[in-house]
């Protein structure tokens, strides 16, 4: 199992994000040290067009063979591309790819080795596992569109049904996503058909992508609402 870490840098949302310190660690350095405790991790892979970032991967021995060629580091730059190009260039043909992003400091090791062990149990079956946690703010059946400058609902439902009658209803929470390298190269996608969902809570499903997020998220741990789980894992010598 490959463990992949998409650390680009030059992130608008939030400066500097996957060098930010959180507990003891940068991002990129605990979703690492996440990727190297896993006994279900064979190898921990970090692909960045960032000089000090690559540098951390050196010092980690996960580093790819060069930096990430620019026309993969732009802001439009497709995270399976950067994939299916860093496996061609490790010659890497067989096997699994769980990827890690540096977004979700809130995922704890169990999460990724509860992760693995129900897709082990359920290989023959599924496709590809991801984690997803459920929407418990506004329920999609209850969404509006601007319509010819009136309200429209935008899925064609009845808005005023009570919360309570609508089914549960979940979203990609982005922590981790585990499939086959037949199905990346074949498919071009984390989510193929046959994708079983792994839940996890809400509280643990903070996914950064603006400066807001992270103040959020500082608060949170202020407030001890919620923790960093940290590792011990030495550099490589």
């Amino acid at each position: 199992l490959n463990a992949f870490i998409p650390a680009r840098g030059g992130s608008k949302g939030i400066p500097g994000k996957n060098l930010r310190r959180l507990g003891k660690d940068t991002l990129l350095e605990r979703t690492i040290k996440q990727g190297k405790s896993s006994s279900f991790v064979d190898k921990v892979i970090v692909s960045t067009d960032d000089e000090d970032m690559y540098r951390i991967a050196q010092d980690y021995d996960v580093a790819t063979p060069a930096l990430r060629p620019t026309f993969l580091a732009t802001d439009e730059a497709k995270t399976i591309d950067v994939v299916l190009y860093t496996l061609e260039e490790m010659e890497i043909d067989s096997g699994y790819v769980l990827l890690l992003q540096t977004t979700s400091p809130l995922r704890m090791l169990d999460d990724i080795n509860n992760l693995c062990k129900i897709f082990d149990k359920r290989a023959d079956e599924a496709q590809a596992i991801v984690t997803v946690s459920e929407i418990t703010s506004s329920h999609p059946d209850k969404i509006q569109k601007i319509e010819d400058g009136y309200l429209k609902s935008y899925l064609g439902k009845d808005s005023h049904v009570p919360r309570q009658s609508l089914p549960n209803v979940y979203e990609l929470n982005g922590a981790c996503y585990l499939t086959h390298i037949d199905i990346i190269k074949e498919q071009r996608t984390f989510i193929p058909e046959k994708t079983i969902p792994f839940v996890m809570p809400i509280e643990r499903s903070v996914n950064l992508d603006t400066m807001l997020d992270w103040y959020m998220l500082e608060k949170l741990i202020e407030e001890k609402v919620v923790s960093v789980e940290e590792y011990d894992v030495e550099i490589e010598t």
